[in-house]
């Protein structure tokens, strides 16, 4: 084994033994994470002789890009894939064609296949999207998806978040922490030189990269101990033609293929011989790489500004001057070398490239450094950059830099009498400012769209602005508005053939159906999804699955809407719509809670905690209102901001919810006071509206009444209304039926027989649920029961992800910041033990490093005090 493998025999192993299981249909992720120079790209390296016979390996690297590569890393094995797959990463267009030919790829059971990513903190949006893609569907492959990252690299993106969450929630997910070396193993790597290793080990802390470097250096006490000094003081030893070449080379953040080596390096690789021989160069017949890439940052740090900018310059015109170069990296080069005209005129393109694959950051990226030239194009050019740029901060959810590029691009068209464009314009305008959460300035800009194109005569655009409006009056609650301005839409959209309109409105017309009690509006939902569909309306057919899912959640079948859920995400994530995306998780993680499974829901609503406040707003809600049925200290902020952003946002649906969960938190914690002014507007309103559908108005009228202040029913025929009417007993078949079991519980708790309430008292102890518990206790004693039981001991109580008792003690000795050896001498392990507890403790907490270990379980040791 190469030497500088030292103790990383075990985690070859049992790569090789996860790639032989692919081959059953048992396929894995890996995540392999540790600081730089600890030995990722080195184990990726080792597992090539690792492979079985039958295995294949394909690896890819992300590269230190100011905007990364489109897909760089998949585009890396273009050569080492099948012809479908190969042709659409080199054509780069459509993103679900590329998915199916990479699943088509991956999924021939006579060739399991590792796949290496490497450095995946500097991967671009559409990579990780891909990734997560791949992520959740590893157990239908026969393939062991490889992750590298720096755990040390801050701060961690949400996309990149997103993947490690996705990753790590599943029982096919194996995370390998790298430590540094041991002072033994460091032993090991300087027998035979002339360095002391204790010195060596002591100098480097046992990073496995600065020790190759000071053993390559030859010398401890007179190369100062950093990579920086060792990496400059080989380059000087270099010939001069040698060192200017590693200095063009290091330019270049990613390995360099063969022809740009002799484009950019006079003499080609044989200038490169000597700085191979120094250990600064990976050379092969191929293409050229730094041994690591601290060592190319060693070399590019070091460069004054003038030096960057001309080595920047010769590689950007040997890229331009090669058809078929990489458009990021052209645009990379021409920022580097403050080329305008190259910057004006691939940057565009590049943003194009990425929007189409699904890096939508890097798209706006590059549409940014576009406009900071803009005053050299016309208007119309100006125009549409800003509104490229706008479309690309609103799907990442940028809400405030997408409406004021979108206001700029609106006065550009305004100037050059653009009316058609102006309309379109204000349309997404609306949009904008609507998933922004001002919903005020959406409504007056909605109808200025709808009087600017009613000028112009009907059309597609028309259509689709009434549609927009009657989408906005849907969410408030005008149903009968909501309804009239749909079907003006749906009869516009026919008559001009714009069946993706009629879906869109068909939606709203099935969502207003639902909120005033009509039938039929399920069939109308299903027709809408339909045609969105056969269309290829996808963000159309996004909205309508989430108009399904939720109107099974509001009618207590929680169950049902799951297949909704699950073939939305489906299309969502493989699509791009990131914004469906979020809100079927808001939904999913709403269904999680209503079954009980309260450690996934949270999590779940997590991952929408973003940006966009219509989305922010449920999903601090529903993780709000677990907090408050756990006992979570942090239940109160969490539903105060979820309720104060809820007003913000002005939208009766929002209040609604947020105003019965704050609620039900108020009663749970004895405020029973601040009940009436939580829950009086809202429910005041949602009469005023007569509105019939949703729980979370006979909720907010059932917390009311608790608190004393008797409201006239909706006259729902619910479980709330019926506990209000005091058939408890109905309400709660209809909970368990349903297998709401904290609703049950509740039910059975408002049952003046004690029986009734202690079986309510073993579910609540089951859930974890210890508010409700101590008020159901507390009752009891009240009634003269003696022996109520007392629930889970404070250790189970602090322990909610399922601990072992020696996971827990684990856990401790993490909190207080020990290594893998000191937990081994103080537990009397081995130290290869304790590595397994670790590693499994992080795998139940759900998280990727000690570093997070440590935060997560401070909340839960202090708790258990």
């Amino acid at each position: 084994m190469d030497r500088r493998l030292v103790e990383r025999d075990r985690e070859l192993v049992d790569l090789t033994h996860l790639v032989r299981q692919a081959a059953t249909g048992a396929g894995h992720v890996v995540l392999v994470f540790g600081e730089a120079g600890i030995g990722k790209s080195r184990l990726v390296d080792a597992m090539r002789a690792r492979m079985p016979a039958n295995g294949r390996m394909l690896v890819g690297h992300c590269d230190d890009l100011v905007t990364p590569r489109t897909l760089g890393p998949f585009r890396d094995m273009v050569d080492s894939v099948g012809a479908d797959l190969a042709a659409e990463l080199e054509g780069g267009a459509d993103r679900d064609r590329l998915l199916t030919a990479l699943l088509a790829e991956l999924q021939r059971r006579d060739r399991p296949t590792l796949l290496a990513v490497e450095d995946i903190h500097w991967a671009d949006e559409a990579t990780l999207d891909v990734l997560r893609y791949l992520a959740r569907r590893i157990e239908q492959l026969p393939a062991v998806l490889m992750l590298t990252y720096r755990d040390d690299e801050s701060p961690v993106g949400p996309s990149l978040q997103q993947l490690l969450a996705a990753a790590g929630g599943s029982d096919r997910c194996r995370r390998m922490p790298l430590s540094r070396l041991s002072a033994a193993a460091v032993r090991e790597l300087a027998a035979g030189s002339l360095l002391n290793p204790d010195q060596l080990y002591e100098v480097t802390a046992g990073n496995p990269f600065f020790v190759s470097e000071l053993l390559a250096s030859g010398s401890i006490g007179n190369v100062p101990p950093t990579v920086v000094d060792s990496v400059q003081d080989r380059l000087l030893r270099l010939p001069a033609a040698g060192r200017a070449a590693v200095q063009q080379l290091a330019v270049i953040p990613s390995a360099i293929d063969r022809w740009l080596v002799d484009e950019v390096v006079p003499g080609g690789l044989a200038t490169l011989a000597e700085a191979e021989e120094a250990g600064l160069l990976v050379v092969t017949p191929q293409r050229v790489a730094f041994r690591h890439e601290l060592a190319r940052r060693a070399v590019a740090d070091s460069l004054s500004g003038i030096q960057r900018t001309q080595l920047n310059r010769v590689v950007l015109t040997a890229l331009i001057g090669r058809p078929g170069s990489d458009v990021a990296h052209m645009v990379h080069h021409a920022s580097a070398a403050g080329d305008r005209e190259a910057i004006l005129r691939f940057a565009p393109i590049a943003a194009r490239d990425a929007a189409v694959s699904g890096a939508h950051r890097e798209a706006g990226t590059h549409y940014r450094a576009a406009l900071e030239y803009a005053g050299e194009l016309t208007r119309d050019e100006h125009a549409r950059l800003l509104e490229g740029y706008a479309v690309e901060a609103y799907i990442v959810g940028d809400g405030a830099e997408a409406v004021s590029a979108q206001l700029s691009a609106l006065e550009l068209r305004r100037s050059l009498h653009d009316h058609l464009a102006v309309g379109q314009g204000l349309s997404w305008l609306a949009r904008m400012q609507w998933w922004g959460g001002n919903r005020q300035a959406a409504e007056r800009t909605a109808a200025e769209a709808i009087e600017v194109l009613g000028r112009l005569g009907p059309s597609r655009e028309l259509a689709r602005a009434y549609s927009h409006q009657s989408q906005l009056d849907v969410l408030a609650h005008k149903a009968t508005e909501a309804r009239l301005g749909a079907e003006r839409a749906v009869a516009m959209a026919r008559a001009t053939g714009d069946r993706a309109t009629v879906a869109h409105a068909l939606t709203t017309i099935g969502a207003a159906r639902w909120q005033l009690g009509e039938p039929g509006s399920t069939d109308v939902l299903h027709e809408a999804l339909e045609i969105a569909l056969e269309t290829g309306a996808t963000e159309d057919a996004c909205r309508t699955y989430v108009y399904l899912a939720w109107e099974l959640i509001d009618t207590f079948r929680a169950g049902d809407a799951e297949p909704y859920i699950t073939a939305g995400l489906e299309l969502a994530e493989r699509t791009e719509q990131f914004g469906w995306v979020d809100m079927l998780y808001i939904i999913r993680a709403t269904a999680l809670s209503a079954r009980g499974s309260w450690d996934e829901a949270g999590r779940t609503a997590r991952l929408a905690i973003g940006p966009r406040a219509h989305f922010r707003c449920p999903a601090l809600n529903v993780l709000g209102r677990v907090k408050a049925r756990t006992g979570d200290p942090e239940a109160t902020s969490v539903l105060s901001a979820a309720l104060d952003l809820s007003h913000r946002i002005g939208e009766t649906l929002w209040i609604g919810y947020a105003a019965a969960a704050a609620a039900e938190h108020a009663w749970l914690r004895g405020d029973v006071g601040s009940i009436a002014d939580i829950a009086t507007g809202p429910y005041q309103e949602a009469r005023r509206l007569r509105i019939r559908s949703s729980w979370a108005w006979p909720e907010l009228a059932f917390w009311l009444t608790k608190a004393g202040h008797p409201v006239e029913p909706l006259g729902t025929d619910d479980p709330y209304s019926l506990l209000m009417a005091g058939r408890w007993q109905e309400a709660a078949m209809r909970w368990d039926a349903a297998g709401y079991r904290y609703e049950h519980a509740l039910a059975l708790s408002e049952s003046p027989d004690p029986a009734d309430q202690l079986a309510a008292l073993d579910v609540l102890h089951a859930l974890g649920a210890r508010p409700l518990a101590q008020l159901v206790r507390r009752r009891l004693r009240q009634n003269g029961v003696s022996s109520v039981p007392r629930g889970p001991t404070i250790s189970t109580r602090a322990n909610p992800q399922g601990l072992t008792a020696r996971q827990y003690e684990v856990l401790q000795l993490l909190s207080a910041g020990v290594s893998d050896a000191e937990i081994a001498e103080r537990l009397v392990i081995s130290v290869r033990t304790a590595s397994n507890h670790v590693t499994a403790v992080l795998s139940k907490l759900g998280v990727h490093s000690r570093a997070e270990a440590r935060k997560q379980a401070a909340t839960w040791l202090d708790a258990a005090q």
